[in-house]
């Protein structure tokens, strides 16, 4: 904030590729109450059953936890670390619960790299490294416009 600039925070622990399924690692309520009122972060990531990376089996958010974090922290927005992987009715969940930011860079990366794999071993699709990075280019617009309607910020700044 001295530089003018606004914070995130992570709290809890949100792991690789696995996800805590136990519950052992997920943030608490009193430590996110407590860690915002010695912060005064603008946002905070929350481990709700999340994960960075891909995850090695389907992830169940913690949804009511997330109702809780908010309520105890005044209605802080919240973060999910770890987005990508994660089915589309619990991000849902998630969003209507209190999460106010969703990182999907993993899936945004494999929509890109996905499809520059297709056209490899179509290379009648590529002809000039222009033309090569169009599609791979629209197939990250179409994904992330799929994720912006799927959390209703479409038109929203």
């Amino acid at each position: 904030h001295g530089c003018g600039v606004t914070v995130e925070a992570e709290i809890g622990h949100v792991d690789g590729h696995a996800g805590d399924t136990t519950g052992k690692l997920y943030t608490t309520v009193e430590e996110a109450k407590e860690f915002y009122a010695l912060t005064g972060v603008d946002s905070l990531a929350v481990a709700i059953g999340n994960a960075h990376g891909h995850y090695k089996k389907t992830p169940c958010l913690d949804i009511e936890r997330v109702k809780a974090i908010r309520e105890a922290t005044g209605g802080l927005p919240l973060v999910l670390h770890g987005g990508s992987g994660v089915p589309d009715a619990e991000i849902k969940a998630a969003v209507a619960a209190g999460i106010r930011k969703v990182n999907i860079a993993t899936d945004v990366c494999y929509a890109y790299l996905d499809c520059i794999a297709e056209d490899i071993v179509k290379p009648d699709r590529a002809i000039a490294v222009d033309n090569f990075m169009k599609r791979p280019i629209e197939a990250v617009k179409e994904f992330a416009l799929t994720k912006i309607k799927l959390v209703e910020a479409n038109g929203k700044a």
